[in-house]
């Protein structure tokens, strides 16, 4: 049985930059301009091709995209607005090449390459999902719904792109990494000698540095999740399956951007056309501040894509509700382990050690079902709980407040 706490404060979640993903809210006007157009003179909504200066409309830029076999498509994980450019860009391509398209996604771990094709087929549903995308990633799937329902209602194929955690602990160890043991799979070819990739990373981690981590250490995990990713693109596009495929990216931006992440690593195992599409956010309000990593990135003298498209920042902050409860799950089933002050699970008399059975009519069994009931709900939504305590089935109302307003 599970022995992991979980805090019941349901929300879409950013994995930093320390975990080899994008930020969460990115540094672009800080860190990079077109040699040609100060980005501070467009607007939402501008698309300029980077290397020209040259703003170019939607449809031009799908003209564009359309001869590209790769399309990379950065993100902010936690911008709703980077993911309706990755979503427009898809449905575009998807209306001029139907049925030649596949999307590959940082995402998702290779080993759930299976569930992300039952997905795909329209054999799992979302909640069975959704248990693999919390396991690989986090719990952010409201931000990139809308993409996956569209890839699964269109049968694009999905793949999950991602080094498993287990290639990740052996690049972790000092020395030489030990591909010898018949059990284990190759590791993918690495490349830590690029000097700007590596310079880039290391502004990150001087700011950020992980406890009793060394850079070497670190940098060998940010290669290889990069590598990952590009091998795994690759195999599919040397495949019978991929052949003939454009192949959509969503990534992290700084995945993609500069070419230095996946990009230039597929392109050394196969040399095919691409293109970089950076969703690039213009303003960001005053209260969101506090969610950009500071950090003084070094210059580097490459374009950092192909093409920007502006869009503001906007998370979903207020869309997150809250219950405020610590759960586990033990013998007797999903315990409650604490209530926090002030909150509405403490408000409707729910009590330390109450065994959680139902939420709105559906079974209990395992912290993931609760959390995902709880995922679906918004702000002013209502929902019953039932517990058990001392053997007594107990029924309780709640309702959903907005996160920011929890205790």
């Amino acid at each position: 049985m599970s022995l992991k706490c979980y805090l019941i404060f349901i929300c879409p979640i950013t994995l930093l930059a320390l975990a080899g993903c994008g930020m969460r809210v990115s540094p672009h006007k800080l860190s990079w301009q077109s040699p040609y157009k100060a980005l501070s003179s467009l607007e939402e909504g501008d698309i300029v091709h980077l290397p020209t200066g040259v703003k170019v409309t939607k449809e031009q830029l799908v003209s564009l995209l359309s001869v590209a076999r790769i399309v990379y498509v950065g993100e902010t994980h936690d911008n709703v607005n980077a993911h309706k450019v990755q979503s427009d860009i898809l449905k575009a391509l998807t209306e001029r090449h139907p049925d030649n398209i596949a999307v590959g996604m940082e995402m998702l771990r290779r080993p759930s390459q299976e569930v992300a094709d039952q997905w795909t087929s329209g054999e799992l549903s979302e909640k069975e999902f959704v248990k693999t995308w919390v396991k690989d990633w986090s719990n952010d799937f409201p931000y990139y719904r809308a993409i996956l329902e569209y890839v699964r209602d269109h049968h694009i194929p999905l793949l999950a792109l991602r080094a498993p955690d287990e290639w990740l602990e052996r690049v972790k160890k000092p020395g030489p990494v030990d591909d010898s043991q018949d059990s284990q799979e190759r590791l993918p070819d690495m490349d830590m000698e690029d000097p700007y990739h590596r310079a880039h990373t290391k502004a990150i981690f001087d700011k950020h540095p992980g406890e009793n981590q060394s850079f070497e250490e670190f940098y060998r995990v940010q290669v290889l999740w990069d590598e990952s990713m590009a091998a795994s693109i690759t195999e599919y596009l040397l495949s019978e399956p991929g052949k003939d495929k454009q192949l959509v990216i969503f990534a992290g931006g700084q995945h993609v951007e500069y070419g230095f992440g996946i990009p230039r690593r597929v392109f050394r195992r196969v040399p095919l056309p691409y293109a970089i599409v950076l969703p690039t956010a213009i303003h960001i309000s005053a209260e969101k501040h506090h969610k950009v990593m500071k950090v003084t990135l070094p210059e580097i003298p490459l374009v950092p894509g192909d093409f920007a498209w502006m869009v503001t920042y906007q998370d979903l902050e207020d869309e997150k509700v809250y219950l405020g409860v610590m759960i586990r799950e033990t013998e007797d089933g999903v315990t409650v382990l604490k209530t926090i002050e002030g909150s509405v699970a403490e408000k409707a008399g729910l009590e330390e050690n109450d065994i959680v059975t139902s939420f709105d009519g559906e079974a209990i069994e395992t912290t993931f079902d609760l959390t995902y009931l709880i995922s679906l709900k918004k702000p002013g939504d209502q929902g019953v709980i039932e517990v058990l305590r001392d053997e007594q089935t107990l029924r309780y109302e709640v309702t959903f407040q907005a996160s920011h307003h929890h205790p």
